[in-house]
This record gives C-alpha cells, structure tokens and sequence, in this order.
C-alpha cells in the first residue's frame, strides 16, 4: 500500500473516532442533564470530600453547592463539545472528500477548530477538578481526563504533521 494512502486513511480514521466520540459525548450529556449535572454537582460540591480524613482540608471551602451553578458548568462543557463535535465532524467530511491525499489546508483548519475546542473543554475539566479536590477522591475521572488530554494532543500530531512535513 502506498504511504500517501494508508496516512490518509489514518488521518480519516482519527477525525471520524474523534468527531463520533464528541458528537456521542454531546447526546449524552444532553440525554441525562440532570444526571450530567449530578456528577458535575458531585464535584464542585465536593461531596466526597466531606468524609473524614478529608472533611477538615481548607480546600472544602472552595465548594460550590448550587444545582443551577452546576447546570450552566454542564451547559458550558455541552457548548465546547459541541463546537468540537461539529468542527470535527466538517473536517472528517472534508478529508473524506479528498481521498488519498493528506488533510487539505481547509480541512484541518476544521479539524484544528475542533481539536481546540476540544482541548479547552478538557483543560477547563482538569482545572476544576484540581480546583474542587477531584484528584484526591476520584482517580477515575482524573485517569479518563489525562487520557482524553494525550488523545486531542497525539491527534493533533497525526493530523497536522502529514501536510507539515510535505510542505518542508
């Protein structure tokens, strides 16, 4: 197979997995809201944190207790991703549409739009987790988090690199 090709298809595949888990991730939390906003509610409000050895951390009084915070929070996190998720899935339809060449300029100006939203969605979701304690209690979201920050960083590799390094 010639490299051109299979670097396109990898380009077409990052984009599709990335714009469909966006696009997923937005249904989702529009789906089960008050069940999203829970979770964000879980956090801000630091709930798990008021169990002891953790009830005393001067860190509690940063809590956020207000159901309506926590809804316009879910509101903001629901408008990132739906940004990325379109942009995402503009830029998909674009390499797809140019196939067997890397991402055009038009196309990864889409991806790109995409990918930054979706990294400050993340970055706003690492800080409020390291601003409302979440690294102590909940692992889990803080693994899934890193995680999601390594996929939008290493996609923005495999997306731009391609075109970069052919115009070098």
């Amino acid at each position: 197979m010639d490299p051109e090709i299979s670097v396109w298809m990898f380009q077409l595949a990052v984009a599709a997995g990335l714009a469909a888990w966006m696009s997923v991730a937005v249904l989702n939390n529009l789906q089960a809201f008050q069940a999203s906003a829970g979770a964000i509610g879980l956090t801000m409000g630091m709930v798990l944190l008021r169990e002891p050895p953790f009830d005393t951390l001067p860190l509690r009084r940063r809590a956020i207790a207000s159901p309506a915070v926590h809804r316009l929070a879910l509101l903001g996190v629901i408008a990132l991703q739906a940004v990325s998720a379109l942009a995402l899935l503009a830029g998909t339809l674009l390499i797809a549409c140019e196939p067997l060449r890397f991402a055009s300029a038009s196309a990864l100006a889409c991806l790109n739009l995409g990918l930054g939203a979706f990294v400050l969605c993340w970055s706003a979701m690492c800080i409020a987790g390291l601003s409302f304690g979440a690294w102590i209690r909940q692992e889990g979201l803080l693994l899934t988090q890193l995680l999601l920050g390594c996929w939008g960083l290493l996609s923005f590799a495999v997306l731009n690199l391609p075109s970069a390094l052919a115009r070098a």
